[in-house]
């Protein structure tokens, strides 16, 4: 007899869990029990072993959607948002900066137990021309140093880590983006911006974001290169970021620990900042969540955020994909009860 394709669905997943020796919970009462999920909340399960489970693209407006605002909160220990500390929508004239949108979503994290993640400080897009118009390397060297000061300094203490730099390298790979920093600046952008950062708060965290590299073999040896220099000329960085943004085609086994064990050879950290998996296959994105978020724990990974958590705020390349752990009405989808696994299944083996 024919199955709906639901039902054959589920249990593909129900076999594909059981051989993670996952326990999945169904419906459940009882308080304790995260929203619609019918078992706990992923921030429970990473809490047990100190990891950050967290989720990026944050736009403060959503969380007017009090349904919105409750599984974020429930579910996550990290937010960060998605433009709202991005050059022109922060500091968009040279005399003016737009604090109230990123003050709520700090606001909520700290209502909440949450902590936030400054994503970011400089990146390819979204630059004012007040900026981009300076051309003297000197001038534009204190604008850059201005404006992450008076970032840095309001949200010190109250954002832990931050990504200095995002999308250095072209996308494909082949060198560095020749983007406004690096036009007026040079390819030394990259090092005076994490000098900048760490000078205006000695404390937190400064990350390099880069998209691609786990399914660029070229572009990821470019990123090593990359930051084994700046290592060796000692500039402040802390650690790797890695996008994760994937389409249709798993990561390959054993990339994400030889990452982690390459750069963590350096004294730096990895973490994955915006992981969404976009196709059209439910049981094949089931199965990627799954199986990035086991190996990035079991390799040392503790800092893992997902680039949105409801398709209702999704942005997707693929058309008709629906890229994130909850559907569009705030129902887990089979993608959250595998990255609940993984972190069942990591707590559960030490």
């Amino acid at each position: 007899m024919l199955l709906p394709e639901d039902d054959r669905f589920k249990i593909q997943l129900e076999g594909w869990l059981r051989s993670r020796h996952a326990f999945i919970l169904l419906a459940a009462s009882r308080g304790k029990n995260g929203f619609g999920t019918g078992t706990t909340p992923l921030r429970k399960e990473a809490e047990k072993k100190d990891i950050l489970i967290g989720s990026g693209a944050i736009n403060p407006a959503y969380l007017n959607d009090t349904q919105f605002a409750t599984v974020l909160a429930q579910q996550f220990n990290s937010l960060s948002p998605e433009n709202e500390l991005k050059w022109n929508f922060i500091h968009p004239a040279a005399d003016h900066y737009n604090w109230e949108p990123t003050d709520r979503l700090v606001d909520f994290a700290e209502c909440n137990k949450m902590v936030v993640k400054g994503h970011g400080l400089i990146s390819s897009c979204c630059n004012p021309d007040y900026l981009v118009n300076i051309t003297d390397p000197a001038l534009f060297r204190a604008a850059m140093t201005s404006h992450f000061e008076a970032i840095m300094h309001r949200y010190a203490g109250k954002m832990d880590r931050w990504d200095v730099v995002t999308e250095a390298l072209a996308t494909q790979g082949g060198g560095l983006q020749e983007n406004d920093f690096y036009k007026v600046l040079g390819p030394n952008y990259i090092a005076e911006a994490f000098r900048i950062a760490r000078a205006a708060d000695a404390d937190a965290k400064l990350f390099i974001n880069e998209n691609m590299v786990e399914s660029l073999p070229g572009k990821r040896q470019e990123l090593y290169d990359l930051v084994s220099g700046l290592v060796a000329d000692n500039v402040p960085i802390d650690g790797v970021a890695l996008q994760m943004h994937i389409t249709e085609v798993p990561v390959v086994p054993g990339v994400i620990t030889q990452m982690v064990s390459d750069y963590y050879a350096l004294g730096l950290e990895v973490t994955i900042a915006e992981l969404d998996v976009h196709t059209l296959n439910a049981t094949l994105q089931t199965q990627i969540y799954g199986d990035v978020v086991d190996e990035a724990l079991r390799a040392g990974i503790t800092d893992i955020s997902v680039w949105g958590f409801t398709d209702k705020h999704a942005y997707t390349w693929l058309p008709g994909a629906k890229p994130l752990m909850f559907n569009e009405t705030y129902h887990a989808k089979g993608a959250f009860y595998a990255v609940h696994a993984a972190l069942e299944d990591l707590v559960s083996a030490h």
